[in-house]
């Protein structure tokens, strides 16, 4: 196993090689993947797991806890992670829990055992879950594993690290989390921790960072080569992530999958010197031109005169390069005095933002050709072109692969896993039972006007009731519009965008109040674990549909629902091309007053789900396969990135 040690070398920096599967291995693997499934998905708990860990609990009570680590670790990497060391180690975690917290169950220990093993756990109890990474993370760290610990949003990560941060702080180790409004510094703190914590937006980027700042200074031999022969420049500004050796994921279903289809991508402004400077040099030039002498302005069009051209030619005469044309030196200078002396600021173009403004061309009139808007900006020194250049290049799925241990968990898993071992090579068992979900009843409209209305009378009616209710939409053209009706209602309402500005924090606090309601803008929910145990019941209602049935229970857990109401209308979008002619016929036999009868609503819905379903299911597959295809026809020039 890797230790500390390879923190301090800037250029080691492991990770696991992608290799194609020898078909073979590929076969045995499927078979075992199939066996495993049907026959042992769901995992018993070793009867002597819970009270071999309580007995080295007990044991290590009586001694600093801190002393225990050195000879543990010493163990751990002559002997390997299992049987009775892995014991101790989740021993020394319940020794360093606070006192009054309460102890893993013996779910949250055998799932630990099988983040350990490598795979996705799904643990229906909420705390039992996370027992279970806190336990993983622990067990990894004592071996001296750099643990990257992922979250699916800023603030579960900044929560995951407080919680950590006191029982590793007994063990002598550290605990931090990386947000984004962290600097550079900040990060190589967070990142020196025993466990960091982070979104795999953020810890992705700061990866690809590091590589582009290593270049292909990759390899340990070289890069201590590198610092022998002087060089100190190759880790001055790495962040130090110290490779990915290894990654625990929380929610493995919306961190792996859901967000996995917009790659990790670096990009600069596509300017290089070599491209303005021919343009700079053209105005410089123009501008030593004299006006009625050099050129002349007709009718609103400019044109050298023969001294103009002599002047142009001998002034660029050692400028070399594309000057020596004639042809081509006298159009950039003609460009360049067009520029300056025909186009004026705030009459024929603006400046905004740093970017170039340019009005819409009338009807008949043709746009301001490509090299004159280069002109402009060279004139008013601004960035070049407005284009960027990829610098770096990574789907999710590929960093996460590239971890030595990759390991999940999450609520349930059922029907996702063989994505999980497609994609990643996971196994996925079941530790417990699975969560409970909440009542929910389905709506169904002809149109988004009458599925608008009666949403805003399902809040007034669970408010009578005395709930608070959360209103839980996925775009943001939709919140606009029910946001704006609500207000033509008298309707008081907080929004929660997932985030720790004072506005989330009062309209989640708001939701402790009877009849208090809160627009939620997915995927907010993911920032938000409300307490079940509240003396005010919450009502969820989804006003439109979401990409699959699981983040409606997603959505639910989050905001510890008691009950929930979905509504959809036949005009939304996606709706026409799931339901298909046939389908939105039958839906609407028996409709009254614009409403859908209730088992064709249900009907409707359920086939629309499932399409959307597939749908993503197809679009995950069909991202895998061009990635696969990109990383064949890339493998010539090395990595992928």
């Amino acid at each position: 196993m890797a230790g500390p040690s390879a923190r301090g070398d800037p250029g080691f920096y492991p990770e696991r090689q992608p290799a194609r599967e020898p078909p073979f291995d590929w076969l045995a693997g499927e078979i075992g993947f199939r066996a495993q499934q049907a026959f042992a998905r769901t995992l018993s708990a070793p009867a002597s797991l819970a009270g071999d860990v309580e007995r080295h609990a007990a044991r290590f009570r009586a001694t600093p806890l801190a002393g225990q680590v050195p000879e543990l670790r010493y163990r751990l990497r002559r002997d390997g992670l299992a049987g009775d060391r892995l014991a101790e180690c989740f021993g020394l975690y319940l020794a360093a829990m606070p006192v009054a917290a309460e102890p893993p169950s013996p779910d949250a220990l055998t799932g630990a055992a099988a983040l350990v093993a490598g795979g996705i756990v799904d643990i229906g109890d909420a705390r039992a879950r996370w027992h279970a990474l806190a336990l993983a993370a622990t067990a990894f760290a004592l071996c001296g594993v750099p643990v990257h610990l992922y979250a699916a949003s800023e603030v579960r990560a900044v929560a995951a690290a407080e919680l950590l941060r006191a029982p590793l702080a007994a063990l002598g180790l550290g605990a931090a989390a990386v947000t984004g409004a962290m600097s550079g510094a900040q990060r190589r703190v967070a990142y020196g921790a025993a466990v960091t914590c982070g979104t795999h937006r953020v810890l992705g980027f700061d990866y690809l960072r590091d590589r582009l700042q290593l270049g292909r200074r990759l390899r340990p031999m070289q890069s201590r080569l590198e610092r022998l022969s002087g060089d100190t420049t190759a880790g001055a500004n790495l962040l130090h992530l110290s490779g990915l050796h290894c990654a625990l994921v929380e929610d493995a279903d919306q961190v792996l999958l859901d967000d996995a289809r917009q790659p990790l991508t670096i990009s600069a402004d596509a300017e290089t010197s070599a491209e303005r400077l021919p343009y700079e040099q053209a105005l410089e030039l123009a501008k030593s031109l004299e006006t009625g002498i050099d050129y002349v302005v007709e009718e609103g069009r400019l044109r050298l005169a023969a001294r103009g051209q002599q002047r142009v030619a001998q002034l660029s005469l050692l400028l070399g390069g594309l000057w020596a044309a004639r042809q081509q030196r006298e159009e950039l200078v003609s460009g360049a005095l067009a520029a300056l002396q025909l186009l004026e600021r705030g009459r024929d173009y603006d400046v905004a933002q740093g970017m170039l403004q340019l009005p819409a061309p009338a009807p008949g009139q043709a746009p301001v050709p490509e090299p004159l808007q280069r002109f402009l900006e060279v004139k008013e020194d601004l960035s070049f072109g407005g284009r960027r250049d990829v610098l770096a290049r990574l789907p999710v799925p590929l960093f996460f692969r590239r971890y030595l241990r990759l390991a999940g968990c999450c609520a349930d898993a059922r029907g996702l896993e063989a994505e999980f071992w497609s994609a990643f090579g996971l196994r996925s068992a079941r530790a417990g039972w699975p969560p409970a979900t909440p009542p929910s009843t389905i709506h169904g409209f002809l149109g988004s006007a009458q599925r608008r209305a009666a949403i805003l009378e399902a809040v007034r009616a669970a408010g009578a009731r005395g709930q608070a209710v959360v209103v839980a939409l996925r775009t943001g053209a939709e919140a606009a519009a029910l946001a704006g009706e609500m207000q033509q209602a008298g309707m008081r309402f907080g929004v929660l965008r997932g985030g720790v500005s004072p506005e989330d924090r009062a309209a989640y606090a708001a939701l402790d109040r009877p009849g208090e309601v809160a627009l939620s803008l997915h995927p907010a929910q993911r920032g938000v674990a409300r307490s079940a145990n509240g003396e005010v019941p919450l009502h969820l209602v989804v006003a439109e549909a979401l990409e699959s049935a699981r983040q409606v229970v997603q959505a639910a857990r989050a905001y510890a629902a008691a009950s929930c109401e979905q509504f959809f209308a036949l005009e939304d979008e996606g709706f026409d091309a799931a339901l298909g002619a046939l389908g939105r016929r039958l839906a609407r036999n028996g409709q009254h007053d614009g409403a859908l009868a209730s088992a064709a609503a249900v009907r409707a819905f359920s086939s629309a789900q499932r399409a959307f379903e597939r749908a993503a299911r197809r679009g995950r597959r069909e991202q895998q396969a061009r990635e696969q295809t990109m990383d064949e026809l890339l493998a010539f020039s090395g990595r992928p990135e």
